[in-house]
């Protein structure tokens, strides 16, 4: 087997909000396809406005049969997952600095995987679609994105030579709503192929991801088999066992008594240095919500003009998303077999309101 990589598209430029769509017409098992989004900041800078949120969506998709469908956020949080790191990343509060959103979407436990890819073959017309659009969190200007800046790359990884593959993971947001403080939210999910894996995301500013997934239950069969009943918290706790904490390079402006956000949503850990300021003290307070508010002396007065620093970000939780593993990740025989039941519910009791909920789900798919 040769493993070859080829171009779906190359730096191909792309407006300030759109969908495109490009053809996979290889004919060999594809392992994973890598995603590249490049752009510019503004002039002036571009703070708490990072890329994989004004990705829309990212689709494999064949005709009506969706294969894969995850936002740029979400998308990003499962392949850390997988990865147990964060891809690199450019990510940058600078004004006029390359701004960079990288992110693989794998149909297989891992690159290579013979047994799980996506095999072109077997479906009549596979694309790769996406939808973005730059003024999601702030109209494009000299204080967001530059205009006209966006570029996508694609790389399909192929396994040349591999044979036939038996499945692939199929990867898809599944349902969202909107909490009520301790209400519960019942959610039927899918038993047409087993899980893998489930992402939870919840987004409220100020609110650690357990406040809002307070209690996660999953009902199998009106109560004949509870598969989980546990607090967020416990939950969060122990996938740590699994899970390790994540580390990514942040650009920011900052100056004395700045709230800022970090892409680690949980547990969040920054130390900032400054670009060359001397006699400069900083400080972060952390919350254990992705944000924290700085303190900046220069000089011993407090700093009021904004400045350049880098920090070294550490935490859980990449954009508000968890997830949450069903057995051995590599033994396919190991994961949750939801075929097994006739219904399978999720209910989850929420601690706070209006946190926007959302899960996603990674199933194991045969052809």
């Amino acid at each position: 087997m040769l493993h070859r990589r080829t171009y779906v598209a190359d730096n191909q430029g792309l407006g300030d909000a759109g969908t495109r769509t490009f053809d996979l017409n290889m004919t060999d098992p594809i392992t994973a396809i890598w995603l590249k989004f490049q752009l510019v900041n503004g002039a002036t800078d571009n703070r708490d406005n990072t890329l994989p949120p004004c990705i829309t969506s990212i689709e494999v998709i064949d005709g009506a049969d969706v294969l894969y469908s995850m936002t740029g956020a979400k998308a990003f949080a499962l392949a850390a997952n997988y990865l147990g790191f964060m891809p690199r990343q450019e990510i940058s509060e600078l004004g006029g600095a390359v701004v960079t959103f990288t992110v693989p979407v794998m149909f297989g436990r891992f690159i290579g995987d013979q047994e799980y890819s996506l095999d072109p073959t077997k479906f009549t017309n596979p694309q790769l679609r996406i939808t973005w659009n730059l003024a999601a969190v702030r109209a494009v200007a000299l204080t967001a994105y530059a205009t006209g800046t966006l570029q996508v790359t694609a790389v399909a990884h192929v396994m040349e030579g591999a044979s036939s593959a038996s499945h692939f993971l199929m990867s898809k947001e599944i349902y969202s709503w909107t909490s009520t403080a301790a209400g519960t939210e019942f959610i039927d999910l899918p038993t047409d192929y087993p899980w893998r894996g489930l992402m939870m995301r919840g987004v409220l500013g100020g609110n650690a991801w357990h406040w809002m997934w307070d209690q996660i239950r999953i009902n199998c069969d009106g109560g004949r088999f509870i598969a989980m009943n546990e607090r967020g918290w416990d939950v969060m706790n122990q996938l740590t066992m699994v899970n390790p904490r994540m580390h990514y390079k942040h650009e920011y402006r900052v100056n004395n008594g700045r709230l800022i956000y970090t892409v680690l949503g949980e547990h969040e850990q920054v130390s900032l240095i400054s670009y060359g300021t001397p006699d400069m003290v900083i400080e972060f307070s952390p919350t254990s919500a992705g944000r924290g508010t700085t303190t900046i002396l220069t000089g011993g007065i407090a700093q009021g003009a904004m400045v350049n620093a880098t920090a070294l970000v550490s935490g859980y939780n990449p954009y508000d998303c968890l997830y949450l593993p069903f057995g051995i990740q590599d033994d396919p025989a190991d994961w949750f077999p939801a075929p097994d039941f006739k219904g399978v519910a999720l209910e989850v009791r929420a601690g706070v309101n209006t946190a926007l909920m959302s899960l996603a789900l990674v199933q194991d798919r045969a052809y």
